[in-house]
């Protein structure tokens, strides 16, 4: 080969390892360099919405967002189905599937093990009374006309880790605005957390929004004169009435049906509603119980947020909105009843209107909010044994005789049993130190009562959830719940199909850990949420560890919730 041969031969070589070696230091650098965007260099900060919405809503099942979706306005939940992101396997991961621990572990990202609000209601051993959630006797109630009204004494006193709200005052030095909307009182206050501008609630006296001496000394202006207008009495006297023709209602039972409770002893379980008839505070009494009380508080929301200005500055605020008449709806009148049917088809245009608002008023894509449920709920015993389910009711007060009658003659006379309900047994621990009694041994002969019983499927003592950690099943939920300093002696669980007597006559009730208890919506929605969908399993617990990475927040301090990563892909 001549020289002029070689020498060509060796550049083309050495042009082609550079060539090569070029392309593979591009190709790696491309794969390992993060994605540019038009904002690589904004600040996490500044990436922040103006506003946060949480919404929850009391009792709704995971399919009501497909029963009804047909008949729901493209600007309502199928907005959100639609350009947000849903969890579609969405679950409590404790039981019991109540109001007050939902709200409370939506907010604080853990259970009740942690958080310390194990029921709506709980016995008091300290006190030897039924507990209130959200009571406290420190404070007077504002709004109410009478200061020591027990509506207005209320607090989140009683909880006891931080919620994501918290965590947003803490990390702006309190400049955040927070402030939390509900019908119930617990609703209002436990996601609004410690340190908020202010929570506010339906007094079913006066049907005024009140609050506590807790928030402030007295109530804002903005209030006082929103509730000058009076706009319950106006739904009130509108009257409840269906929204579309009757024909229409084919996701549920016939209007009148033997599974609903009536609303008053002479008034059936049909449309229309008119409650204006009542005299005084019982109209407000029975308002939340109509689909106009969650119009009624939109309309309280909108307010505030004009009044507080929310989203108006470079610091992201927070609104926490439950609507509670769902709840009171599905009580009273049952899961497959055109009443709950009716009243999910308005609360979709409601939402409608209210997103319209906040395109207007904060801005379309400068709003994060998402949407969920505290708890879901059960179909209707008599309706399920009708169709052949093994299905019945429990009777509280019989069971606590019988269970009473049973430890006297293991133990001797005595009252044993202080308190049995919502699927608990606190046992009288004076009268069993003072007979010498072994708490674990009477602990154990009440859970082998127990099993013993129709309608119970499981039951389990403090003493072996404080011994040894639940990892599997329903007890792994029974664990959650479990709080060793309030907790009950045994909690035991119902059977699928069964509950309590309260209902026989009609209407649902939740509290299980079954499936049709603790499958609930999640949707996100707005500023920073990937559209999309995911079927894999979401915990409750998971909603403000998602929120922590969104907004860049540390975690409220009881979390044990992980971010829900398919929003961020």
């Amino acid at each position: 080969m001549s020289f002029i041969k070689k020498t060509t031969a060796i550049i083309c070589c050495i042009f082609t390892v550079v060539t090569f070696t070029n392309n593979v230091f591009s190709q790696t650098e491309t794969q390992t360099q993060p994605k540019t965007d038009t904002n690589s260099n904004q600040h996490p900060i500044d990436s922040r919405p103006k506003l946060v919405i949480g919404i929850v809503v009391d009792q709704m099942r995971y399919d009501y967002l497909y029963r009804f979706y047909n008949q729901y306005s493209e600007n309502g939940f199928k907005r959100l189905l639609n350009d947000g992101f849903s969890c579609e396997n969405t679950h409590y991961n404790y039981t019991p599937t109540n109001t007050a621990p939902g709200h409370a572990s939506i907010f604080t990202g853990t259970t009740p093990t942690n958080h310390g609000i194990i029921n709506n209601n709980w016995y008091s051993r300290a006190e030897n009374r039924i507990f209130y959630c959200t009571e406290d006797k420190t404070v007077q109630g504002l709004g109410t006309g009478n200061p020591e009204d027990k509506n207005g004494k209320m607090s989140p006193r009683n909880l006891k880790t931080s919620t994501i709200t918290d965590e947003l005052r803490l990390a702006t030095n309190q400049k955040a605005k927070v402030i939390g909307i509900s019908i119930k009182d617990r609703s209002a206050i436990l996601p609004a957390g410690h340190i908020p501008n202010g929570a506010y609630w339906h007094d079913a006296s006066s049907g005024k929004m009140i609050s506590s001496t807790y928030y402030f000394d007295k109530l804002p202006q903005w209030v006082n004169d929103f509730n000058d207008k009076k706009l319950p009495d106006t739904y009130i006297k509108k009257g409840w009435e269906l929204l579309l023709p009757l024909a229409s209602y084919t996701a549920s039972l016939p209007d009148e049906n033997n599974y609903e409770a009536m609303p008053t002893k002479d008034k059936k379980a049909t449309f229309p509603y008119f409650i204006d008839k009542y005299d005084g505070a019982k109209k407000y009494r029975q308002f939340p119980y109509t689909a106009l009380a969650n119009s009624f508080l939109k309309d309280f929301a909108q307010e505030a947020i004009l009044k507080e200005e929310l989203g108006k500055d470079e610091v992201t605020d927070f609104l926490t909105l439950s609507f509670s008449a769902t709840d009171y709806v599905g009580h009273r009148y049952g899961i497959y009843s055109v009443e709950v049917q009716d009243t999910y088809l308005r609360l979709d245009r409601e939402l409608a209107a209210f997103f319209e608002f906040l395109d207007t008023t904060i801005g379309e894509g400068e709003y994060t909010l998402f949407l969920t449920a505290d708890h879901a709920g059960a179909p209707t015993p008599s309706h399920l044994h009708d169709l052949q389910f093994d299905a019945d009711y429990f009777e509280w007060d019989s069971m606590k005789v019988e269970l009473n009658t049973f430890l006297e003659e293991n133990y001797g006379k005595g009252e044993f049993v202080t308190y049995l309900s919502d699927q608990d047994v606190f046992l009288n621990r004076e009268l069993i130190i003072q007979k010498k009694i072994s708490l674990e041994e009477i602990q154990q002969k009440t859970r082998d009562f127990l099993l013993t019983q129709k309608g119970i499927s499981q039951a389990i003592t403090s003493t072996e959830l404080s011994k040894q950690i639940q990892r599997t099943g329903f007890m792994q939920l029974v664990q959650n719940g479990f709080n060793p300093k309030l907790s009950p002696d045994v909690a035991f669980l119902f059977q699928s199909g069964y509950m309590d007597s309260y209902y026989k006559k009609g209407g649902t009730a939740h509290g299980t850990p079954y499936t049709y208890d603790t499958q609930v919506p999640l949707l996100f929605f707005g500023k920073n949420i990937s559209k999309g969908n995911t079927h894999r399993r979401v915990e409750i617990t998971d909603i403000a560890a998602t929120l922590a990475s969104l907004l860049h927040l540390q975690q409220p301090s009881g979390c044990i919730g992980n971010p829900i990563i398919e929003i961020f892909e």
